[in-house]
């Protein structure tokens, strides 16, 4: 189902039956011609860089920790991984490795902490398994400096709503645990508001990902572009999914 919430494909219906089927009575021709128009013009901006900048300033959200704070779990929430044709050419995805990269400098600051790496990959269960995520994060922290002995793997959330579910699961973990959760700048209002309902001491950190200025590239459609916005697109709607279960 996440796969369908995604803008490209309602506004591709959206053009096509304007271009392919005639409607009667003009009325009705000339609504979906408008349709279409503002289809088309929404497809354009979602394949801006404006877009992706404008998005993350509406999801932008701040958790400072204190001075005195000190995590004693940094949780690195998982953002996918690409599997290969055999097991040696699984990789993590761009947002896996942000994550990752950030969360290593943060545990290079707070040493005493265990790291985290929590969440399997849903639609992989039948390749490979569902500790293979927490596996590739591991080994790529582990090249960054992260300490073998400090890595937990927690393979069995599927979701943002899950993580904090399965974390309280963990030994040495209640509510009261001082948390660090590490996730891409636009995820973190929806996993911080997800993990303070169940941990009382809770900081997040972003990637750091959405803090550039804009630039003439940010104004042309690019494929690339069009990608990072299907993402946020999904956090809009998980975010509002959420405040429904509330």
């Amino acid at each position: 189902m996440r796969s369908l919430i995604d803008p490209v494909w309602l506004l591709l219906i959206v053009l096509a039956t304007s271009t392919f089927v005639r409607f009667q009575p003009a009325k009705t021709a000339r609504l979906i011609k408008t349709a279409s128009r503002v289809a088309l013009v929404a497809l354009i901006f979602l394949s801006t860089g404006v877009a992706t900048k404008t998005f993350d300033r509406i999801l932008a959200t701040k958790s400072a920790p204190s001075t005195y704070w000190s995590p004693e779990f940094i949780f690195v929430l998982g953002g996918g991984y690409e599997v290969g044709g055999e097991p040696a050419q699984d990789f993590l995805g761009t947002e896996s490795i942000r994550r990752v990269n950030a969360a290593a400098k943060i545990w290079r600051k707070y040493p005493a902490a265990k790291v985290v790496f929590s969440g399997g990959q849903p639609g992989t269960e039948g390749d490979r398994p569902s500790t293979r995520h927490g596996e590739l994060a591991a080994s790529w922290a582990k090249n960054l400096g992260l300490a073998d002995a400090r890595i937990v793997i927690e393979p069995l959330s599927q979701n943002t709503r899950q993580h904090p579910i399965e974390a309280l699961k963990l030994a040495g973990i209640d509510e009261n645990s001082e948390i660090a959760i590490v996730t891409s700048d636009f995820h973190l209002r929806r996993s911080l508001g997800e993990f303070k309902k169940h941990f009382t001491n809770v900081a997040s950190f972003g990637t750091g990902d959405s803090t550039g200025g804009l630039s003439w590239l940010d104004f042309v459609p690019l494929a690339t572009h069009l990608d990072e916005n299907a993402y946020r697109i999904k956090e809009f709607a998980g975010i509002g999914v959420s405040k429904l279960r509330n």
